[in-house]
């Protein structure tokens, strides 16, 4: 494979990752089940399997293709400025316009979702008192981030994995990428990798408790690894192709069993890690996660990887399109909930709506000012290039 070659496949899937988190957003005004910043008076079971399909391989979907963009990445950067992009990317926006401005109005809607009825400032303010010192959330710092927390998690693994990163460059580390791209060429080889994550997933997820912790970071610095050394050797992604309807299968029979466990087991399998009923659970959730991603990767490796106009002007607009979402989602839902509507009517107007006004906010504040850019973690204008 040529390193050097644009993979306008993985541009679209971080473009197709990010539509369905900006769905699952939209859903989680109206599922059934789950707390949120946000509800709906009515919901709907429907709605929350719609969004439990999405969930499994949204997220994790963004740090596989994050560690293939690292790859190409660290092709032609020093480890030390790779790390400077990363800040200048990732922490630039969370540390300026995201806290500051963006996730601000979230504050209130979570507050008063809550039960809050005080003022705009007086959420803030019980906000600001609840910022402390927790070990088990990456970054030990707490304070409410909104969705915003995908960036810090992004960043921090970009750190601490990035030792790992640079012995796989290695000619010692390549040697291993094509012993392990070679194990992948045989039927099903892909599937592979399911056992690393799975064994992540079993050791930490029932001894570190909680939706952001240090378990969950450590499963997405795997997935982080994993894609960084899909993007090494071509034979991952021809084992990726050959696989993919089987990888769909192997998804929707898991997200199925998921729901199974869940139903006849309740939550309560989660408070008893390594027992029986547990392991079966993370082992069925771990086959979901990587069926679906080596299911969307093959779709993208076999029909997009061609540039176009519509994939140029998305995959720049991801990273400003995910700053602003969900705080636009949760400013229409405001108005939209109070209608007295059916639950699907009012999904598609927040949708529709939603998504319009994210892209005019992106295309009107941020896309044809460098000050802006900056701010949104982009590149200026004038250097605009094709590489990643």
């Amino acid at each position: 494979m040529d390193e050097g070659a644009r993979r306008y496949d993985i541009d679209w899937l971080r473009v197709i990752a990010m539509l369905g988190i900006f769905l699952l957003h939209t859903m989680h005004l109206f599922d059934e089940g789950t707390d949120w910043h946000l509800r709906n008076a009515d919901t709907s079971t429907l709605v929350l399997v719609l969004r439990g399909l999405i969930d499994i391989w949204a997220v994790p979907t963004f740090f596989v293709i994050s560690g293939v963009g690292a790859w190409f990445a660290l092709k032609r950067r020093s480890g030390r400025r790779f790390l400077a992009e990363r800040i200048q990317r990732l922490l630039v926006p969370l540390y300026s316009v995201g806290l500051f401005a963006i996730v601000v109005p979230q504050i209130y809607f979570d507050a008063f979702t809550n039960g809050y009825r005080g003022s705009f400032g007086g959420a803030i303010a019980r906000s600001l008192g609840s910022v402390g010192f927790d070990p088990s959330w990456p970054g030990l710092a707490t304070f409410f981030p909104g969705h915003l927390w995908f960036l810090q998690f992004l960043f921090l693994v970009s750190v601490v994995v990035i030792p790992a990163l640079l012995l796989l460059r290695s000619e010692r580390g390549k040697r291993a990428i094509a012993r392990i791209s070679g194990w992948c060429s045989h039927r099903g080889g892909i599937f592979l990798f399911i056992v690393p994550i799975t064994g992540v997933r079993v050791a930490l997820m029932g001894v570190i408790r909680g939706q952001f912790t240090w378990a969950t970071f450590v499963f997405f610095a795997v997935l982080f690894i994993i894609g960084y050394m899909l993007a090494a050797d071509e034979r991952f992604t021809a084992s990726i192709r050959r696989n993919r309807w089987i990888a769909l299968a192997a998804g929707i029979v898991s997200f199925a069993a998921q729901g199974f466990l869940i139903l006849t087991q309740g939550y309560q399998m989660f408070h008893e890690p390594f027992s029986g009923i547990f392991v079966v659970y993370e082992v069925i959730v771990s086959i979901g996660v990587w069926g679906f991603i080596v299911f969307l990767m093959g779709v993208a490796a076999n029909h997009l990887d061609r540039p176009s106009k519509i994939l140029s002007y998305a995959n720049e607009a991801v990273l400003p399109f995910y700053l602003f979402h969900q705080t636009v989602i949760l400013g229409i839902g405001w108005f939209v909930i109070r209608w007295n509507m059916g639950v699907w009517p009012k999904l598609i107007i927040v949708t529709v709506t939603s998504f319009a006004a994210t892209l005019l906010l992106y295309d009107v504040l941020v896309r044809h000012s460098n000050v802006m850019r900056f701010f949104f973690g982009m590149r200026p204008r004038r250097t605009l290039d094709p590489v990643r």
